[in-house]
C-alpha cells in the first residue's frame, strides 16, 4: 500500500509541478526513491543471503570428476642390467572418471566422504589395457577437542539476520528524520519569503501615504528616508529568502533522488500526535527492539568464541577412519566382482608440553577482554535508554511550546496589523512598526522552529524504539 502510494506521489510530482506536499508525502516519496532507502534495502538482502550462506554450510557435496583422455606418446629412458640406458617409445593412455560425495558434520566439527571411481589403462604399444576402480570408498575424519565455528555461528548468524531487519526498520524512521529536516529547511526557506514579500508589500503603502503626508507637511522626509532603508533591507531579506528556498529544494530533491527541475510546495504538519507512551514502556520497548540490544548479545558471544577459541587452541586429536574397496581386470564388468577391501585407521595427535606461558597469557588477555565488553556494553545500554528518557521529556515539553508559540504567531500578527494601521494614521512612531514587524517576523519563524524540533524528536524517538505509534 505505501509503495502504491509514494508511486502515485512520483508521478503527481513528474505531472504536476506546483501541488502540495506534506511532511509524510516527502518521507514516503524518499522511502520509495531516495539512495538511502535502496541502500537500506541492499544491506537487508545481503543480511539474508549470508545466512542463507551459512545454513547451506551444512550441506553435502557431490562432484564428478574425469580426465579422458590422458594421451601421452613419447621416449623415455629404461636403465639395462649393465647400467647403461635404452630409449624405448611408448603410446599409452590414462582415463578416470569418478564421483565424489562429501558430508561436514558440523556439529561435530567433522566430516564424512564417499567416492567411487574407475581408471583404464591402455597401452598401444603391445595392445594391451587393463581396468582399476574403487566401487566404494568411505573415510571419517573427527577432530577431538577442536575449537568449533559452527557451534558459536549457530548461535550469532541467526542474531546478526535479526539485527539487520531491526536495523532496516531503524534506518527508515532515521530516513524520516533526514527527510524532516530537510523539509523544514524548504518550509523556513518558504516562509521566510513570505514574511519578506509581505514586509515588502506593507513598507511600498506605508513609504507612499509617508511621502503623501510629507507633501501635506504632517511629517518630516528623514521618515521617508528611513523608510526606504527599511524597503532596501526587505528586499535583500526576498533575495536571501529565495536564494536559501532554492539551495533548500535541492538539497532535498537530491535526498530523494528525484528531477529538481520540478516544483514543490510543502505544508506545514496541522496535527501532532495525540499521546505519547509512557517512559517505561518506551524504554520495555527499546530492549525488545533495538538492533543494538541484538549487537551487545553478539559482542558477548563473539568475545566467548575467543575465549573458547584460546581454551581450546593447541590440544588437538584428529580421529581418521576409512574403508574400501578396489579391484583390477581387464574388462569394466571384472572389477565389480569379489573386490578387495582397503582399511586405514590413524590417530593423530598435538599436545603442547610447554609454550614458556604464552597460551595462559592469550587466555587471561581474552578474559580480561570479555569482561571490559560486559562492562561497555551495560555504559551503552543505561546511555541508549537515558536518550530515550530524555526524548521523551523534551517531547512533552515541545509539544506544549508548539502551542504556546502558534498562540505568539497570531497575536504578534494581529498586534502588527494594528500598529501598522496606526503608523499609518501618524498615531506610532517609525521605531515602535519596526519592532512590531521584527516580533511578528521572529514569533513565526520560532513557530516553525518548535515544529521543526518536535517533529525530529519524534522521528528519532520512533528510531530509537522502532515503535509504530
Amino acid at each position: 500500500m505505501k509503495t502504491a502510494l509514494a508511486g502515485f506521489l512520483l508521478l503527481w510530482v513528474g505531472q504536476c509541478s506546483g501541488q502540495t506536499f506534506t511532511l509524510t508525502d516527502v518521507i514516503e516519496i524518499a522511502k520509495s526513491k531516495s539512495f538511502t532507502s535502496i541502500s537500506a534495502n541492499n544491506n537487508l538482502k545481503l543480511a539474508k543471503l549470508k545466512f542463507q550462506s551459512f545454513k547451506l554450510a551444512s550441506r553435502p557435496f557431490l562432484s564428478f570428476n574425469a580426465n579422458i583422455p590422458a594421451y601421452n606418446k613419447d621416449n623415455y629412458a629404461v636403465t639395462q642390467p649393465d647400467g647403461s640406458i635404452k630409449f624405448l617409445p611408448r603410446s599409452q593412455n590414462f582415463s578416470n572418471a569418478g564421483f565424489a560425495f562429501s558430508q561436514p558434520l558440523l556439529f561435530s566439527n567433522g566430516s564424512i566422504s564417499a567416492n567411487t571411481d574407475l581408471y583404464r589403462f591402455d597401452n598401444f604399444t603391445d595392445h594391451s589395457k587393463q581396468y582399476y576402480g574403487t566401487p566404494v570408498f568411505v573415510s571419517l575424519v573427527q577432530p577431538l577437542f577442536k575449537y568449533s565455528d559452527y557451534k558459536w555461528n549457530k548461535r550469532i548468524a541467526p542474531l546478526r539476520l535479526m539485527e539487520e531487519k531491526q536495523s532496516y526498520i531503524s534506518s527508515n524512521y532515521m530516513l524520516a528524520y533526514d527527510v524532516c529536516k530537510l523539509f523544514f529547511s524548504v518550509i523556513t526557506a518558504q516562509e521566510d519569503e513570505k514574511l519578506a514579500t509581505s514586509n515588502l508589500e506593507s513598507g511600498n503603502t506605508n513609504l507612499a501615504i509617508e511621502k503623501r503626508r510629507v507633501q501635506l507637511g504632517v511629517s518630516t522626509e528623514d521618515k521617508v528616508f528611513a523608510l526606504e532603508m527599511q524597503q532596501i533591507k526587505n528586499e535583500q531579506q526576498l533575495t536571501l529568502a529565495l536564494f536559501n528556498k532554492r539551495q533548500a529544494f535541492v538539497e532535498l530533491f537530491s535526498y530523494l533522488n528525484v528531477n529538481d527541475s520540478v516544483k514543490m510546495n510543502l505544508r506545514l504538519p496541522e496535527n501532532l500526535p495525540e499521546a505519547l507512551s509512557l517512559k517505561d514502556v518506551l524504554v520495555e520497548k527499546a530492549k525488545q527492539n533495538m538492533p543494538q540490544y541484538i549487537s551487545f548479545q553478539i559482542r558477548s558471544l563473539e568475545a566467548a568464541a575467543k575465549l573458547d577459541q584460546i581454551k581450546k587452541e593447541g590440544k588437538q586429536i584428529d580421529l581418521m577412519a576409512s574403508f574400501g574397496l578396489n579391484n583390477t581386470a581387464t574388462n569394466i564388468s571384472s572389477v565389480y566382482i569379489s573386490p578387495q577391501s582397503q582399511q586405514r585407521f590413524t590417530i593423530g595427535f598435538n599436545i603442547p608440553i610447554t609454550d614458556w606461558g604464552k597460551r595462559r597469557n592469550s587466555f587471561a588477555i581474552a578474559r580480561l577482554e570479555q569482561e571490559q565488553t560486559a562492562i561497555n556494553i551495560k555504559q551503552e545500554e543505561e546511555k541508549l535508554l537515558l536518550e530515550i528518557r530524555f526524548i521523551a521529556d523534551k517531547l512533552a515539553i515541545l509539544k506544549n511550546n508548539i502551542n504556546q508559540s502558534l498562540s505568539l504567531d497570531t497575536l504578534s500578527q494581529k498586534r502588527f496589523a494594528i500598529t501598522n494601521r496606526l503608523f499609518q494614521s501618524g498615531k506610532v512612531s517609525l521605531f515602535e512598526l519596526q519592532a512590531s514587524q521584527i516580533e511578528k517576523d521572529n514569533s513565526r519563524r520560532n513557530y516553525i522552529a518548535a515544529l521543526q524540533e518536535f517533529w525530529e524528536n519524534w522521528y528519532l524517538l520512533k528510531a530509537k524504539t522502532l515503535l509504530s505509534f
